[in-house]
């Protein structure tokens, strides 16, 4: 506190000699004072709350807080959008529009909501006109939500839309003007979903259009934005499949109406996107800007017993027919992957391996012709604990990347089996994160 006083005394000296201002040593330590804008925005906000309302923020998405500012009506002056809960009342749930006018501020909108919380709240533009939209996400019950979408026009609130959802997401299906929702619904009884495309028109109509979602479908477990090979909008569903797997639906404009793309009539299922041996998530693997879709390849089974694989991953084009962009081997344990070569594909097994503590290291073996391990030809280290820099660059290793606790290398033990180099291996390694896969890595 002595240096402070100081430290403040020295401050008023300096100012007073430099003829800067005049400025009391109490002046230092005062709090900063709140604008007289603000002070106005609470008094309006206390008058709702002074009548039996209490904050109810929304508890998903992207807008949480229980008061938000956006620009509702395009007119580049943001509104504040308060939420309440009237506990105790007919339709408790209220989200209050406030507007500045001369500096004072006063409610222009109120929306109500029965339920029991307020799920998730976006804002979105429908039809171009330069209004957003306000959807909001109502839990009713245990699992059990309401999406209505309200038009705020001239501040008069009319409800668009409302409709029972697992999930929903704001995007542009159609590549018209102004934004969609997408709302995801799914039957536990029947174990089957559907997708609800919703649009409005420049005259205010509210279109619709569905697509079923793979039979067998449990839970969701990923609903993403994306493109499609050639540049059209998508959403990619990952949802969980009869308690075996993880399918993916892909969803997009096609013909002038939503669509499955990648849905077999026949089976239900999307072809090509289940996979039951790994929980693997969709992901960008070759940062190109379209997610893509694992699909597990088994190897030959080594003599430990354990049956490897790698993994083939394909971008789509919005006919529902894929391109194979690359196939990695990914090492989930240890939090790495490796793409791997043309040449290798058919040609290969692995095995594990314990070394020293701290040491752990996959061995890439060629295959004979009747399957067999054949020659060892690589060995990827995982190396933690003390000197592991140093112990990546013995006996002929050298080092691929690492992490705050890790460092990984790798040895060539022979080149004459299959193509490889110390440069393609440090290109082609990489870091597995937690959100690859539907669990922890």
């Amino acid at each position: 506190m002595r240096k402070v006083m100081l430290l403040a005394v020295a401050l008023v000296m300096a100012l007073c000699l430099g003829g800067c201002m005049e400025m009391s040593a109490d002046s230092l330590y005062a709090l900063p004072q709140l604008s007289e804008g603000y002070l106005k925005l609470q008094s309006a906000i206390d008058s709702v709350l002074s009548s039996g309302a209490e904050y109810a923020a929304p508890s998903t998405g992207a807008n949480r807080q229980p008061i938000q500012r956006e620009d509702l009506d395009g007119d580049g002056v943001r509104e504040v959008i308060a939420f309440f809960n009237f506990a105790g009342t007919d339709r408790p749930l209220k989200i209050v529009v406030f507007r500045s006018v001369d500096g004072e501020y006063s409610e222009i909108a109120r929306i109500e909501g029965e339920g029991t919380g307020i799920e998730s709240v976006a804002y979105l533009d429908m039809n171009g006109d330069g209004v957003r939209e306000v959807a909001v996400g109502w839990q009713m019950g245990a699992g059990i939500n309401m999406l209505s979408v309200y038009s705020i026009s001239g501040w008069q609130v009319n409800r668009l839309v409302n409709t029972n959802y697992s999930e929903y997401t704001v995007c542009d299906m159609d590549g018209e003007t102004g934004s969609d929702i997408l709302v995801l619904r799914l039957s536990q009884s029947e174990l089957s979903g559907q997708a609800e495309h919703y649009a409005l028109t420049g005259d205010g109509e509210v279109v619709t259009g569905t697509a079923r979602l793979s039979s067998g479908t449990e839970a969701l477990l990923r609903v993403r934005s994306t493109q499609l090979l050639g540049g059209r909008s998508a959403i990619l569903v990952e949802s969980t499949m009869n308690g075996t797997g993880i399918v993916t639906d892909i969803l997009a404009w096609q013909n002038g109406k939503l669509a499955n793309v990648t849905l077999d009539e026949n089976s239900g299922v999307s072809e090509g996107t289940l996979r039951l041996s790994y929980a693997l998530y969709c992901r960008d693997i070759d940062s190109d800007g379209v997610i893509d879709v694992p699909q597990p390849v088994p190897l030959p089974p080594t003599t430990e017993g354990t049956t490897y694989y790698t993994i083939d991953w394909y971008s789509y084009y919005p006919g529902g027919s894929r391109r194979l962009v690359c196939t990695t081997y990914s090492n989930y344990t240890d939090s790495w992957y490796l793409v791997l070569p043309d040449s290798w594909k058919g040609k290969i097994t692995l095995s594990r391996e314990e070394g020293a503590s701290g040491e752990r290291m996959i061995i890439f073996s060629t295959v004979s012709e009747n399957g067999a391990r054949d020659k060892d030809f690589l060995a990827v280290y995982t190396l933690t604990g003390e000197k592991r820099e140093e112990r990546a660059s013995v006996g002929g290793r050298f080092m691929l990347s690492r992490s705050e606790e890790t460092v990984y290398a790798a040895r060539i033990l022979t080149e004459d089996a299959l193509p490889v180099s110390r440069q393609m291996l440090i290109d082609n390694f990489g870091l597995i994160y937690s959100e690859w896969i539907t669990g922890e890595t």
